[in-house]
């Protein structure tokens, strides 16, 4: 099928590029002044974590069952934080706020060369846009490395997919699992790829999780028992939705939550829906998570905008759109009185956290759906791939 392309046509030179570049960084430079007053909540663990797994010059992966029983945090995002705690106290804060903002646009233009020309034009500016408010809430006011560094090594996979790199797409999925063990559920991408070339992507895949998490389970195999930690069922998560009214989080629910999503994104990738893999097995995840917490939003709004630009022919991102309006959170530094300080909108919010729960399971459930018996991507992978090639 021949597609037409944008020719030799650089683009800084396509009309409107540059009124689109300013308006988008204007747009994001207001996000992040409106969040920055009381931003990287959860920044701290970062540093803290990579301190504590290279204490006393020990081997980064020593102490691997101590950093990610406590921290939930994987090993890369802890060689990351590492690297950005160099600059120093507040200055490594700082450029890591604004680095992990700049990865949510960038998730964007990683995808521009792998959709076909006809697909692009406006919709690509709109997806970015639909992005940044929900993934500012990632980057800024939260902070948390590890979904930032998984959703944007996702990306990566997919791309390399699109383009028929085995082995990269193999070791980019390794190392998003070496920052969020979640991003697994994704593996069934690689099937978008060429037979001839599984054997390098699942060997590349193995070697990739090997270097990363071998380590830590040889020094510390209970690091295994970590994957199954004691944390609370939030009221306004998926899993109180489904009537698990535990205290704590039941010692199935990792596992479960682990099998189904990546049974729901294989089932989505043998029938074609590889666009819908990605937030599919995200929806399969946030109905079995036993939290709510607000920085879910920015793996969220790229995994449905990947959906939006790949999966569809719409102009606008009516998913990326609809995934903001339903896990957006109202925020107040002043939680614990939340009910009496809050007002409108923002008091029924945390007045009704069981509501907001089955909101968000009825999301789960219609992307699911959605993405396993809606239409077809409009352009198959390999048809990309053949397009790469021309």
């Amino acid at each position: 099928m021949a597609v037409p392309t944008d020719g030799a046509v650089p683009p800084w030179r396509r009309p409107g590029t540059l009124l689109a570049s300013v308006a988008l960084v204007a747009w994001t430079v207001l996000l992040v002044a409106i969040t920055w007053p009381d931003s990287g909540l959860s920044w701290h663990f970062f540093p803290a974590g990579a301190s504590g797994v290279t204490a006393n010059q020990t081997p980064l992966y020593r102490d691997g069952a101590w950093g990610y029983g406590n921290f939930q945090i994987g090993p890369l995002a802890f060689v990351v934080a590492k690297a950005l705690s160099l600059l120093g106290d507040p200055a490594a804060a700082t450029a890591a706020k604004l680095l992990m903002t700049a990865v949510g646009p960038l998730c964007i233009a990683l995808l521009v060369p792998v959709i076909p020309a006809r697909m692009r034009g406006r919709r690509m500016w709109w997806a970015a846009f639909a992005v940044m408010p929900g993934w500012v809430v990632l980057s800024v006011r939260w902070g948390h490395l590890d979904d930032v560094l998984a959703i944007l090594l996702l990306v990566l996979v997919l791309r390399s997919v699109l383009r028929g790199r085995a082995v990269w797409a193999g070791a980019f999925l390794a190392a998003a699992a070496a920052s969020k063990p979640w991003a697994i559920d994704a593996a069934p991408l690689l099937l978008g790829l060429d037979r001839r070339t599984w054997t390098r992507a699942l060997a590349a895949l193995g070697a990739g999780l090997a270097f990363a998490w071998g380590p830590f389970l040889a020094a510390a195999p209970g690091t295994l028992q970590a994957l199954t930690p004691s944390v609370l069922v939030a009221p306004g998560s998926g899993l109180w939705a489904l009537g698990v009214r535990d205290h704590l989080v039941p010692a199935w629910d990792r596992t479960v939550a682990f099998v189904a999503a990546i049974g729901v994104a294989l089932v989505a990738q043998l029938r074609g829906r590889w666009a819908g893999v990605i937030v599919a097995a995200f929806a399969v995840r946030i109905a079995l998570d036993p939290q709510d917490n607000a920085y879910y939003l920015g793996s969220l709004v790229v995994a449905a905008a990947v959906y939006d630009l790949l999966g569809t022919r719409a102009r606008l991102p009516w998913l990326t759109l609809l995934t903001t309006a339903v896990f957006w959170q109202p925020f107040t530094s002043d939680y614990a009185n939340r009910l009496t300080t809050t007002s409108g909108w923002s008091h029924w919010w945390f007045a009704n956290p069981d509501l907001v729960g089955y909101l968000h399971l009825a999301w789960c459930v219609a992307v699911v759906v959605l993405v396993l018996a809606g239409p077809r991507p409009p352009v198959s992978a390999q048809e990309i791939r053949d397009l790469q090639a021309e």
